[in-house]
């Protein structure tokens, strides 16, 4: 699966003993723009330090949905969802000749 949006900001990175992650923040281009936060986690923390990954540049995300269920001490099961990714590429929107020069047909 792939998003595509322009870069928000990217987190530093968070260490829990052995585990590693690090937030992918951007901004959908869609009607309604939407803000999506995707985790790199372990090796793929150091995608985001690629040029391409700046703050307000497009970019098209490819990640993995992970979910998993939890439950509390009260026994209550809690569900999560996470969005993981896993490739960062650059972006740019195709213009259509139509839209390049509207007055030509």
């Amino acid at each position: 699966m792939s998003i595509k949006g322009k870069v928000k900001t990217i987190t530093e990175i968070e260490e829990k003993g052995n585990f590693r992650v690090r937030k992918l923040i951007i901004e959908t281009m869609d009607k309604y723009p939407q803000v999506v936060a995707l985790d790199f986690t372990q090796n793929n923390v150091g995608l985001l330090d690629d040029p391409v990954c700046k703050a307000g540049n497009n970019v098209e995300v490819f990640y993995n949905v992970r979910g998993r269920a939890w439950e509390n001490r009260e026994g209550k099961t809690l569900y999560f969802t996470s969005l993981q990714g896993w490739r960062v590429r650059e972006y740019k929107e195709e213009i259509s000749t139509h839209e390049q020069a509207p007055d030509r047909e």
